[in-house]
């Protein structure tokens, strides 16, 4: 029976993991920051704090989620402390448990590492070149990472952009939604020209559970849709499922610094790992977005 133990269960795509594994069966813990009715609270740079939850779980596989992850979080100095020594601690406690019960440790890292690659198509493969703190971090994270390769299971997803209902409006494709959803007339928004690679954080959830049940050694995997996706064309479905148009306004001061302008994952490998990919289209995505709460 695969038991799962779950960090960063209050973020957004904890909830999701959360009540798909209920769905499927699964034996699963939940961890967060401050702890809440379905979780236990953990501080990741309490060392023995970890331990501690790690014991009491003795879990098969974990979910490693928990980190700083907006971008322009401040002051960066979290981003190190959190994304890569919290990490560090929840290794040294899993490595006390024995190696033979584990099945597999799932660590998110992000494709924002690549940064600003002038490869098309991603893959697993391609240089890292992060360009903000964030990237850096979890760059940071994924060296650490290797230290351990042959000492417990090990799976680094690299997930692309992805979005759906309950995201933080100062996410971009949150924003877009509640400005149609408001009939709001105008919105002002940083760079225009960007793209990226998005997906339904159900299909991400989806599979970070079948990867925390297949068996493994080291892995390195992206998470994607393979489509590149404009701002464009976000705001023109967006203004043909509500019938509603709104003037959009490039402003200065919602400019990111060291914007990467496209990034679009390859999935082949994560095709032959999971054995599917996403039944959502952005499309799909943005219509339940902009839908009434059920």
């Amino acid at each position: 029976m695969n038991k799962i133990l779950l960090t960063g269960f209050s973020g957004f795509t904890g909830r999701y993991i959360l009540q798909f594994a209920v769905q499927m069966g699964l034996d699963i813990d939940c961890l967060s920051e401050d702890g809440t009715p379905k979780s236990k609270p953990i501080n990741l740079l309490d060392y023995y704090s970890v331990r501690e939850r790690v014991r009491e779980t003795r879990p098969t596989s974990i979910i490693h989620l928990a980190a700083i992850s907006h971008v322009q979080h401040e002051p960066a100095s979290d981003f190190y402390a959190v994304n890569i020594g919290g990490t560090r601690n929840l290794l040294q406690a899993l490595s006390e448990l024995p190696s033979s019960s584990l099945t597999n440790n799932i660590f998110a890292s992000s494709a924002n590492i690549y940064g600003n690659s002038q490869q098309m198509d991603l893959d697993e493969k391609t240089p890292l070149l992060p360009v903000n703190d964030y990237g850096l971090s979890k760059k940071g994270m994924e060296e650490l990472l290797f230290l351990w390769k042959g000492k417990i299971p090990i799976t680094i997803t690299r997930p692309f952009n992805y979005t759906g209902r309950g995201q933080d409006e100062s996410f971009l494709i949150p924003k877009i939604v509640r400005a149609f959803k408001q009939k709001q007339e105008k919105l002002e928004l940083g760079n225009l020209k960007v793209s990226r690679d998005f997906s339904d954080v159900r299909f991400i959830a989806s599979a970070y559970l079948t990867l925390a049940c297949k068996k493994s050694s080291f892995r390195i995997l992206n998470l994607c849709s393979g489509n590149l996706i404009s701002l464009e064309d976000v705001i023109s479905t967006c203004s043909a499922l509500t019938n509603h148009k709104l003037e959009v306004i490039s402003n200065q001061k919602f400019l990111r610094k060291n914007e990467i302008l496209k990034l679009r994952g390859n999935k082949t490998e994560m095709l032959k790992c999971l054995g599917y990919e996403s039944a959502y289209s952005m499309r799909d995505t943005l219509t339940w977005m902009l839908s009434k709460e059920a």
